[in-house]
């Protein structure tokens, strides 16, 4: 402490060799003074405490960086303003003091280290789910060679805390509340990255952390950390399965048709249509029969948020090919027929009206089967307007069975967001 000599009057003394303050500057000067003599006196404690307490030194380096201590030079002479800034200048020191501390006791064994991995490549944003409990503080060093956005998020709240963007980042975070917190990190282009997460515990609680789950589910635009990917709509073209007969070539030639055709509407918007056929040589319906919309939707709704492209205008053979996988049919070994794709409406009339032999035809070699047996399929229908599925049965006596149902694809954005709950 240094020693000075107070006037209590207004500060007039000329004399340099004396220090003289107002009252108000007297006022001021012994608060901070106070406070000052306190921190320096448990920083001198804490300093050799054998293990001091990362909560108590927080606590008081936040008292200290509190201190706000300001004088007005205005009549002081030389002397009183060094006693001033002398009493700054402590006040400084013992911020910085309790600040190494600090640095002191993140590294120390204590800590309880979240994450620590090296030389890890980015090529997206990682996620870091933690629970936190009230009182523990959460340290986290990222070190990249490129730059990195780091967010902090308390999930519970659904509010974003910090944010950060730089190849270096190096902070902490007092928990005032218990909850799951997210530690973001996404990176501006490719890189490699350090990244180390520690938490400094209250007690011994702190070292049996509860385990945070992560699930992806839909919501709409606007919601917490919503995310847009380019998704799939499927919508029913037929409401129920188109059921025909088609007669053997014998049976045709007294009664009933060995073709038929089926025109389906392709809605606004789509881009391909998928069909489930099944033929048989027994008219019985199954149990299946009419479930390839909900099929299709359950199998989409499984596949779509494990990171596969969901639609791309360009390749999206991949997701619809599983689709369908997911959902092939039984086979009737013995029915099979002939299943032309006609994208002209008076080429699918000759059809109909058996003016012209399908050979004779513009049918679509590409999408178009000879001899098929139960199956499902994808068409390309961009632009167009209707599409015509023909059907016929070459065989000579037995009839066949025909059950269709098509889905339309109609690319749209799906929107999903993570949600964190404890294990």
């Amino acid at each position: 402490m240094f020693p000075f000599v107070i006037f209590l009057a207004a500060c007039t003394s000329k004399d340099p060799n004396t220090v003289s303050l107002s009252d108000r500057e007297e006022q001021r000067y012994n608060s901070a003074l106070q406070k000052v003599e306190r921190l320096e006196m448990l920083y001198n404690e804490l300093s050799t405490a054998q293990a001091p307490s990362y909560v108590e030194v927080d606590g008081l380096l936040a008292e200290a960086k509190a201190i706000k201590y300001n004088y007005n030079a205005n009549g002081m002479n030389e002397l009183t303003m060094k006693y001033c800034d002398a009493l700054a200048g402590r006040i400084t020191d013992v911020q910085y003091r309790f600040s190494l501390l600090l640095d002191k006791i993140l590294l120390s064994p204590t800590n309880i280290s979240l994450k620590a991995v090296s030389d890890t490549l980015l090529d997206k944003a990682v996620e870091y789910p933690l629970y936190m409990r009230s009182g523990e503080k959460l340290y986290y060093n990222i070190k990249a060679n490129a730059g990195v956005t780091v967010r902090v998020y308390n999930t519970d709240t659904e509010k974003l805390i910090k944010t950060y963007n730089s190849r270096n980042t190096k902070d902490s975070l007092y928990i005032e509340n218990s909850a799951i917190y997210l530690l973001e990190i996404t990176p501006k282009e490719k890189l490699y990255a350090d990244i180390r997460i520690d938490v400094r515990p209250v007690d011994a609680q702190s070292y049996n952390r509860r385990s945070v789950r992560s699930e992806q589910v839909e919501c709409h635009s606007g919601e917490f950390r919503a995310v847009s990917v380019p998704g799939i709509e499927m919508r029913k073209c037929f409401e129920e399965p188109r059921k025909f007969t088609l007669r053997g070539r014998f049976k045709a030639a007294f009664s009933g048709s060995a073709k038929a055709l089926v025109a389906v509407q392709v809605p606004a918007g789509a881009t391909d249509i998928l069909y489930s056929l099944r033929i048989a040589t027994s008219e019985q319906d199954r149990a299946s029969d009419g479930e390839f919309h909900d099929n299709l939707s359950r199998s989409y709704k499984r596949i779509k948020f494990l990171g596969l492209p969901i639609y791309e205008k360009t390749s999206s053979n991949g997701l619809l090919n599983t689709l369908l996988d997911d959902n092939r049919p039984l086979r009737e070994e013995d029915a099979y027929c002939n299943m032309y794709v006609f994208r002209n409406q008076a080429q699918a009339k000759q059809f109909q009206d058996e003016t012209k032999q399908a050979s004779q035809l513009s049918y679509d070699v590409d999408y178009s089967t000879l001899g098929t047996q139960s199956c499902n399929g994808r068409i390309p229908c961009k632009g167009a307007k209707t599409i015509y599925l023909a059907f016929e049965n070459e065989r000579m006596r037995y009839a066949n069975y025909i059950w269709v149902e098509v889905e339309a694809i109609i690319p749209n954005k799906v929107h999903y967001t993570t949600k964190y709950t404890l294990q």
